[in-house]
């Protein structure tokens, strides 16, 4: 099945004007919105309304709308070379007939090559493969451009859907991944860098000392802190130095 471009999914052609686009997008969030759905239609709704969210992301914006354009002729005039040289190879019959004694090519049995002919076959069909080799390339980048594109469309989507349930009241809540786990150490680190370049610096060492020690709150917590990370580097350590008595 043919996959439809943004135009198609917004219900307008691919002249039309910003307020025509605009227009189209009202009318058609207003049919599919989830919450104007009876229950058993709603999760059908909500994937048509992430596309028309998706299209109309683009559509009513002008840079994008010019890039997509783009990449929508370069994948038309690709599917066109395809569609010709798939053309090119049509009404060739690679089945031989046995005809008084002598093979016959189904086709080609009125026409007679020369080796010049041969040769220009060979170059033709070297030719062929190189710029299907390098068309494939150009669509493996392409893949990639439109995914990062469908990345930031589907994020923008989300954080759109998350605003507006926020206005109605929910609250909504993310499970913790790993992707939050590798940030969260990130920060930590560059945090501990941080700390650890200005301990060292003897303007900002007097100042942390004296603010540490001025704040008997602060003192309490730190000191809390740094008897844990002591205790479980020297339970480690001792681990470790048991296992090679």
């Amino acid at each position: 099945m043919k996959e439809r471009t943004l135009y198609e999914i917004l219900e307008v052609s691919e002249n039309a004007s910003p307020e025509i686009i605009e227009k189209a997008y009202k009318t058609l969030a207003k049919k599919y919105h989830p919450d104007l759905q009876e229950e058993a239609n709603k999760s059908k709704a909500e994937a048509m309304m992430k596309k028309i969210n998706e299209a109309y992301d683009v559509l009513e914006n002008e840079e994008k709308r010019k890039a997509y354009n783009a990449e929508l002729e370069a994948k038309r005039e690709q599917e066109e070379l395809e569609k010709q040289s798939t053309q090119g190879f049509q009404g060739y019959d690679g089945n031989i007939q046995y005809q008084n004694g002598n093979y016959a090519n189904n086709v080609y049995n009125n026409a007679s090559y020369s080796n010049n002919n041969g040769n220009n076959q060979n170059a033709n069909y070297n030719y062929e493969k190189e710029r299907l080799k390098y068309e494939k390339k150009l669509q493996a980048e392409e893949l990639k451009q439109r995914q990062k594109m469908q990345d930031n469309l589907n994020k923008e989507y989300q954080n759109a859907y998350e605003n507006y349930l926020r206005s109605l009241g929910y609250k909504i809540k993310h499970k913790w991944t790993k992707e939050n786990t590798r940030d969260l150490l990130i920060t930590i680190g560059i945090l501990i860098v941080v700390f650890a370049i200005l301990w060292f610096i003897p303007p900002t060492h007097n100042w942390i000392v004296n603010f540490y020690e001025s704040n008997p709150i602060l003192k309490t917590i730190v000191d809390i802190v740094v008897a844990i990370v002591t205790g479980i580097f020297k339970g480690i350590w001792e681990f470790i130095t048991g296992l090679f008595k």
